[in-house]
């Protein structure tokens, strides 16, 4: 049975409104907001919904990016300039939101004692 979408058809209207929600769902899904801080070593770290990701390889135009998880298949390429191209693979695990927070509070004191704390010596 086909519907068609417009004010003159209630039920189209809904169901146009629940196939948008659903396409809305699933560009939110492709196109996760990403972040980067850094590694205890310093190295970047890509933050996509609250998984991280570590460049495994950079060409001249796409950066590669592949879970911090041993085993996981999830994977992240982004343009030269760090923007999303596209997301690879499924997740084999939970994001690690408080692993997440504690490198971000690190990451915050690392330059809080680089570029605040600095103690003056008088000899």
């Amino acid at each position: 049975m086909f519907f068609s979408v417009g004010a003159d058809n209630p039920i189209g209207s809904i169901i146009g409104f629940i196939h948008l929600g659903i396409l809305t769902s699933e560009i939110q899904a492709e196109s996760p907001d990403i972040s980067f801080i850094n590694s205890n070593k310093g190295k970047p770290l890509l933050v996509a919904d609250d998984y991280t990701f570590k460049l495994n390889k950079a060409a001249t135009t796409t950066k590669y990016w592949i879970c911090t998880i041993n085993g996981c298949a999830a994977k992240v390429h982004t343009d030269s300039n760090n923007g999303l191209m596209k997301t690879i693979g499924s997740r084999s695990h939970l994001p690690g939101k408080e692993k997440l927070e504690v490198r971000e509070a690190r990451e915050k004191m690392t330059y809080l004692k680089k570029n605040l704390l600095t103690v003056k010596t008088s000899t």
